[in-house]
């Protein structure tokens, strides 16, 4: 058998539904025969892409590595399609392709280079996992993307792709507003021992690795209580108290949720411009990059966890 689209697509069903009943439903298919269907996929591959849990169905290690290229192949092919269907129906060229993780800089770095009413148009894609924008890269569908990468773990692109970092952040901790450490300024990591977490899944580019290597450095190893990349579900663990979870210094302030750094900054994370030599930006990436320079400037300057982080930093200086 040859792995064909749709048999990916079968696949991604699956893992974004984590139930085979839930899944099978959602395509107009049985249960058994898809079961079946996902059988003979895994013995193309030559392994086992799923497990069953208490919640349904999870994608094992091999089955994460497997599935983060099937979603890559689907997009490069749903964008293939689109872009030679626009092409075709009404001549116009393609808009100038940008990706980000998810986060609003991104789309603060679209504003900076077209404008809605003039100016070239732009189109904004973005992705959890910073490897897929660069790959999304390499393989043409997007002409820049906002990435990021941790100490330690620094992404390689393809040598088509040319990568300029923007600046280095700290990573905070977000948590209930009424959780004893959220009195503090600043919270010691080891404090966090015994915590319960929520945690996005593996990014392929460092994350959450390089989050429990600090935590092992401070002593402990995390309770992962939850797994979340939607803003509004983090949000909400957050708040009630479920769970505390590292963010971004931007992460959005709320009256319910407490943004602090941690003491002595043990993780750190690096934001990149990354451009791919056969796009727009590839003659010439000056006005590409002065425009991710002053997004990222304006984005951590209009935060008020990274002000203050600042602040304290300065006159701990001084002092």
């Amino acid at each position: 058998m040859e792995v064909e689209l749709r048999h990916l697509r079968l696949l991604c069903a699956v893992a974004e539904a984590g139930s085979i009943s839930r899944a099978a439903a959602g395509i107009g298919s049985s249960q058994p025969a898809l079961t079946a269907s996902v059988q003979r996929i895994e013995r193309v591959f030559g392994g086992k892409l799923f497990v069953r849990s208490l919640r349904g169905v999870v994608p094992t290690e091999f089955g994460e590595c497997v599935l983060s290229r099937a979603r890559t192949v689907l997009s490069a092919a749903d964008t293939m399609h689109r872009d030679a269907s626009r092409w075709l129906v009404d001549g116009a060229e393609r808009p100038v392709a940008l990706g980000g993780i998810g986060s609003s800089l991104v789309v603060e770095l679209a504003d900076r280079i077209g404008h809605p009413s003039h100016g070239p148009a732009v189109s904004v894609t973005t992705e959890f996992s910073p490897r897929r924008l660069l790959d999304r890269l390499a393989a043409g569908e997007l002409d820049a993307a906002v990435v990021a990468d941790y100490p330690g773990h620094e992404l390689r692109p393809a040598p088509e792709v040319s990568l300029r970092p923007l600046g280095v952040q700290p990573v905070f901790v977000a948590l209930a507003a009424d959780h004893p450490a959220a009195a503090d300024a600043e919270i010691d990591l080891a404090r966090l021992d015994g915590e319960r977490w929520v945690l996005g899944p593996s990014d392929g580019a460092g994350w959450p690795e390089c989050f429990e290597e600090a935590c092992a450095s401070a002593g402990f190893r995390p309770q992962v209580a939850h797994r979340s990349t939607e803003l509004r579900a983090l949000q909400r663990l957050i708040a009630a108290g479920r769970a505390i979870s590292p963010c971004q210094v931007t992460f959005p302030v709320t009256p319910e949720i407490a943004i602090r750094p941690l003491a002595g900054d043990p993780l750190w994370m690096r934001y990149l411009i990354a451009w791919r030599a056969g796009g727009v930006f590839g003659g010439d990436p000056g006005a590409l990059i002065e425009a991710a320079d002053a997004a990222y400037r304006f984005e951590t300057d209009s935060s008020p966890s990274h002000r203050e982080w600042r602040r304290s930093r300065v006159e701990r200086v001084a002092r």
